[in-house]
């Protein structure tokens, strides 16, 4: 019995010396894994190194799956974070064209102390003419006469123009949805677009005097009788 015992532990301590001097290799096995060295045949090597490339061939590809749906599940966040954003942009856009048609527009409840139809004060229009060459009213140094002209002579206004107020002004309808415009609201249009200013307040002096001068300039422009 104690024969067979140190025969074994002689036949192990060979193996063992064996196997440390050996490269060993990494063997899939359905058991789990195992370790083949260089000694063994050549069939159990290739097979132990085709089971183990192909382990790590799979590894591989798992993890460039796995980043290909990372990638794209951030682009996909990133497009929801842009049409948010655009979203919001665009809800900002219109809240501010519809505070600044709010501004330009008659307000509820207002009455102008013009005549659309002519025969204004004379001391009104004489008003109007002054402040219509009058560029401490804008904010960038221009008055209504730096696109319009003066002293009679009138450029500037698109052929909608030739229609009594309230009528079509390009400029009103693409900037500020107003189909339509009386003079008052076209001198506020005015005022705030071109002369980037603030709107003149609706119960002043300069608002009814511009407004009943740009009736008379109105019919001035069409060849009509006016008052100017």
């Amino acid at each position: 019995m104690t024969y067979d015992n140190d025969k074994r532990r002689r036949l192990l301590s060979r193996l063992g010396r064996g196997l440390a001097g050996s490269v060993p290799i990494l063997a899939l096995a359905a058991g789990g894994v195992s370790l083949v060295n260089d000694e063994a045949p050549p069939e159990a090597r290739e097979g132990a190194w085709f089971l183990s490339s192909a382990h790590a061939e799979g590894g591989a590809e798992g993890g460039a799956e796995a980043q290909a749906e990372a990638e794209a599940e951030a682009e996909a966040e990133g497009e929801a974070e842009g049409e948010a954003e655009g979203e919001g942009e665009a809800e900002g856009e219109a809240e501010g064209e519809a505070a600044s048609a709010a501004a330009v527009r008659r307000p509820e409840g207002y009455a102008p102390a013009y005549s659309e139809s002519g025969a204004n004060p004379t001391e009104l229009l004489a008003r109007g003419e002054a402040l219509y060459n009058d560029t401490s009213l804008s904010g960038n140094g221009l008055a209504c006469a730096s696109c319009h002209g003066s002293d009679g002579n009138d450029i500037g206004y698109q052929d909608t123009f030739e229609q009594p107020f309230p009528h079509r002004v390009a400029m009103a309808e693409a900037q500020f949805g107003m189909p339509e415009v009386h003079a008052d609201e076209m001198v506020q249009i005015c005022m705030v677009a071109p002369m980037e200013a603030e709107p003149l307040a609706w119960d002043s002096e300069e608002l009814t005097s511009l407004a009943a001068y740009m009736v008379e300039v109105q019919r001035r422009f069409v060849g009509k009788p006016h008052d100017l």
